[in-house]
């Protein structure tokens, strides 16, 4: 399993970047394959936790805006830590048990607690990425066996970024399996229009700025309505063009009448 790492160091020169480990415990400076979807459908800076299925039968969890007590830059601002595992489809289960730990109010402490000891602030970037540790994290989860996985709802839902429905997430993820189809599946994260999550189409998606505090089917719009809201626009537009075209005409003619009869009176 791939894992990237985004954070900074303590000091000035020490900027946010991501780092990829690799077997040998040696780093490098590697994006991780985030799509630009989910990069625009996240609010990095607050915590946000996405689940994605990659076209070539590999599955993305990116945990953001990880924020581990005292740990602050050289101005004393908040460092947060971003992580991303890619695993094949073989490793869901491992991947579904880390963004249950996520999402559950009761395990994210202890999980910031165990990536802030992964990542120690030391190092030629500032920060550095203790394999040892960050395999730790992979096996025990490798060994923590989920209940007979049950294939999933399909219907789409959003709601709420809520304690309440991040818990039913949750036993969502650890009572059933991902949807096979590749693209974004999961969104949980901060100011993001509702609209702007529906039109993505996501199977699970959370933000702050839903009013919902209950899980509200999102159904695709029919062909019918799609075509009805086009042709309300297009009257609309026509109606406009109409409106300005009378205006110039009536402003012309007024204008040729005081030509022709500049003596007239009204």
């Amino acid at each position: 399993m791939d894992i990237y790492v985004q954070s900074r160091g303590f000091e000035q020169e020490h900027d946010y970047r991501w780092l990829q480990i690799y077997g040998d415990g040696t780093t490098k400076q590697q994006l991780p394959p985030i799509s630009l979807e989910v990069t625009n459908l996240i609010d990095s800076e607050s915590p946000s936790v996405v689940l994605e299925k990659l076209p070539n039968e590999q599955i993305l969890l990116l945990i953001t805006g990880i924020e581990p007590d005292e740990r602050v830059d050289f101005l004393e601002r908040q460092i947060r830590i971003s992580v991303a595992w890619v695993g094949l489809t073989s490793d869901e289960s491992v991947i579904r048990n880390l963004a249950v730990r996520a999402l559950k109010a009761e395990e994210q402490h202890s999980l910031t607690a165990e990536i802030n000891q992964a990542v120690p602030l030391v190092g030629e970037y500032g920060f550095h990425i203790d394999s040892e540790n960050m395999q730790q994290l992979i096996s025990a989860h490798s060994s923590t066996q989920l209940p007979a996985s049950k294939p999933p709802n399909l219907t789409k839902k959003i709601g709420k970024n809520s304690p309440q429905l991040r818990n039913q997430l949750a036993a969502e993820l650890t009572e059933y399996q991902l949807p096979i189809e590749p693209g974004t599946l999961v969104i949980v994260t901060g100011i993001k229009k509702r609209e702007t999550l529906e039109n993505a189409g996501i199977w699970r998606s959370l933000s702050t700025l839903v009013e919902s505090d209950n899980w509200e089917e999102i159904y695709a719009k029919s062909w019918s309505s799609i075509k009805n809201n086009w042709q309300q626009t297009e009257q609309k537009n026509l109606l406009v063009w109409l409106t300005l075209l009378i205006a110039i005409v009536s402003y012309l003619l007024e204008f040729m009448l005081k030509l022709i009869y500049p003596n007239r009176e009204d």
